[in-house]
């Protein structure tokens, strides 16, 4: 399947592009991108096209910073289902968190693992190779800009991190994202306070919140993809192993015919993490399972492989925002 980009990211270093006194038609014309398909709000651009929209913008441009610019000239609202989200999340780790899961309802080669410590980190990968600069420098800005902007106040970062060198000026860099840049990184990553990242979001509500994610979730799978066959059998794997079964890493490898540094690597190269797939697996099965009135919330949490109810009650709560049942109430 041929990676996609939604038409709205695209769009926007044209509308930055605008302002900049450049010409955007010339651009596009240039990327082999009409404007009819730039315009359409749920049009999906092949990633080679977007990608070569960054660089006539750039040859165009004399502003090494376009993609930071791009990213403040974002209208919210664009993104549609992940701006509310983000809007309507209890905090600012929960909206962090939704965007980073569904992330490629916007582009498909992205991917982020989120890892809740003090600092929490919030990593990108991508399953085509290593991610371009104004990639980096556009989805990181852009995350930031609009959480902040929800959050209703210009919440502190402690550090980011860019996998390219660092350029001559980083003043913007500075100025945007308001706490220490680190080039030259192994990979791209947000680090933020465990009290910023538990802070509320002004005027959350907590019903919308719970409808925009399920119909997230559900434009996600609705989504052509073809997933690697290697993800598909591990999943497949998980769904039988964690119905009391032993779903660790060096059991599912074993079973999988291969070595647990192995399906470690293997993983690693498509940008995923163990852990994030266990978790997501969970968060998948205990969804059908609560549309289940006949099934306890005790019998729940012993299937999807969690010793205790009160475990599968946090970790549901973090995905979701709402304790098991009062997510199976709302959607009674």
């Amino acid at each position: 399947m041929t990676a996609t980009v939604l038409s709205v990211a695209s769009r926007a270093v044209l509308d930055a592009c605008r302002q900049l006194g450049l010409d955007p038609e010339a651009i596009s014309s240039a990327a082999g991108l009409t404007h009819q398909v730039l315009y359409d709000a749920n049009a999906r651009i092949p990633a080679d096209r977007a990608d070569a929209l960054w660089r006539h913008a750039f040859e165009q441009a004399d502003d090494p910073s376009l993609a930071l610019h791009a990213a403040e000239a974002l209208p919210f609202g664009a993104y549609k289902v992940l701006d509310f989200i983000t809007a309507n999340a209890p905090t600012v780790g929960e909206g962090l968190t939704r965007v980073a899961r569904y992330f490629a309802l916007v582009d498909d080669r992205g991917r982020f693992e989120v890892e809740v410590q003090d600092p929490v980190s919030l990593r990108m990968h991508s399953a085509g190779g290593e991610i371009p600069q104004a990639a980096q420098e556009y989805t990181f800005a852009a995350l930031v800009l609009r959480s902040r902007a929800c959050a209703g106040a210009p919440w502190p970062l402690q550090a980011v991190d860019f996998t390219f060198d660092q350029p001559a000026d980083s003043s913007e860099h500075e100025r945007i994202f308001g706490c220490p840049i680190r080039f030259g990184r192994p990979e791209p990553r947000l680090l933020i306070a465990a009290s910023t990242w538990d802070l509320p979001v002004r005027g959350a509500d907590a019903a919308l919140f719970a409808v925009l994610e399920d119909h997230a979730a559900h434009l996600l799978a609705q989504r052509p993809t073809e997933e690697p066959s290697l993800v598909s059998q591990l999943k497949a794997h998980l769904h039988r192993e964690l119905r009391g079964g032993d779903p660790s890493m060096r059991s599912v490898a074993r079973q999988m015919g291969m070595g647990e540094r192995t399906l470690q690597r293997r993983l690693k190269e498509l940008g995923l993490a163990y852990a994030g797939l266990v978790s997501e697996t969970r968060h998948e099965l205990s969804r059908g399972y609560l549309r289940e009135p006949s099934v306890s919330i005790a019998e729940i949490a012993w299937l999807l492989g969690y010793s205790e109810q009160s475990a599968f009650t946090r970790a549901f709560r973090s995905w979701s925002g709402q304790t098991p049942a009062a997510w199976r109430s709302a959607h009674a």
